[in-house]
Order: structure tokens, then sequence, then C-alpha cells
């Protein structure tokens, strides 16, 4: 049990690290620069909600309950200590603000355009699991740029925006859908390719 939150909470410090280096460089430099945080859980096989979930046995699928919400603590340490780094940088901040304004206008759809996020995570690790990083690198700019949610990325800016004081009720139920939208997203290449599909 101690392996599994400890993992699940370096998972979302990883990420958020990832979140804050996109926050600080923006654009399509920004999305290349986050793929170091999925490449950091994969080579650490930390536990992140979104590359487990298309990979556990449906009847284990509930220990991501605890795993998404010990990812999300990990987002928020993140957040605590890169705080005052976003708070002193314009442009960080100013992305950040374009980011929270872009999950409010679209959280009516955030659960259809999550899914999209799950299939090419899912895609990513199954190439780190067959011996490529490719899918990985490319994948993770393709959602970004897209504007495709991550739940465990959006936690870490969600926390960000909290602490400036920019709570909305809006956004519990947004990450709640984002959540929901990966998992599904997350499970649709195994659904799609079989036997193909290798779990293990």
């Amino acid at each position: 049990m101690r392996y599994f939150i400890t993992q699940s909470v370096f998972a979302g410090l990883l990420i958020g690290i990832a979140g804050l280096v996109f926050l600080h460089v923006g654009g399509l430099g920004g999305a290349v620069l986050f793929a170091f945080g999925l490449m950091s859980v994969t080579i650490s096989k930390a536990l992140l909600f979104t590359g487990k979930a298309g990979y556990l046995p449906y009847k284990e699928s509930l220990q991501l309950i605890p795993m998404v919400l010990a990812n999300a603590i990990g987002c928020l340490l993140m957040a605590g200590i890169a705080y005052s780094t976003v708070q002193a940088n314009a442009n960080a901040q100013a992305t950040l603000d374009t980011i929270m304004a872009a999950r409010e206008a679209a959280s009516w759809n955030i659960l259809i355009t999550s899914i999209g996020t799950g299939i090419i995570v899912t895609l990513a690790v199954h190439g780190v699991r067959n011996g490529t990083y490719l899918p990985l690198l490319y994948g993770v700019p393709v959602f970004i740029m897209c504007g495709l949610p991550h739940s465990i990325a959006d936690a870490f800016y969600y926390c960000m925006a909290i602490l400036n004081g920019d709570f909305a009720s809006w956004m519990i139920m947004a990450w709640v859908w984002s959540v929901i939208g990966n998992y599904i997203g997350c499970n649709l290449p195994r659904w799609f390719m079989g036997k193909e599909f290798k779990t293990t």
C-alpha cells in the first residue's frame, strides 16, 4: 500500500513538473518539453492514472480511483512548490489564464475531448512497452497542441489556479469528466486492437 501511494503521488509530481514547464515555455516548445513528464513516469515506473487505465484488468479498475486522487495530491504538491515561479513570471501566468479560460469555455464538452487524450497516452505507453519512445515524443505535443484535456495535467493547472485564489465550481465537474473521458479513451486501443494489444 505504501508503494502504491508513494508511486501514485510521485507520478502526479512528475506531471506537475511537466505542466510547470509548459506554463513557462508555452507553445510547441512547451508541449514538446512536457513529454519529459510522461517519459519520467515510464522510466521510474510511477503509477499514473492515464498510464495504467488502459492496461489494468477490468476487475482491478477500482484501484484507479485512489491512484487518480494520489496523482492529484502530487500535482498539488508541485503547484505549492512552483507557485512563486508562476507568480513571478507574467508569461507563465498568462498561459495558465489561457488554459483556465479554454477549459471553462469547453467544460460542457470535456468528456468527449478527453477521450482523445486517453487514446494518445495509451498508444504512447504501448510504444514504450514495445521499445520505442517515438509515439510518446510525438503524442504528447499532439494532445496539448489540439487542446485535449489530460486529467492529471489539468489537476496541476487547477491546483495552481486555486492557489492563485481563482477557484470556481465548474472546475470540479470539468476535472471529473476529464477523468472519465481519459479512462474511456485509454481503453479504446485494447477494445479495437484486441489480441494485438498486449497488456503485459
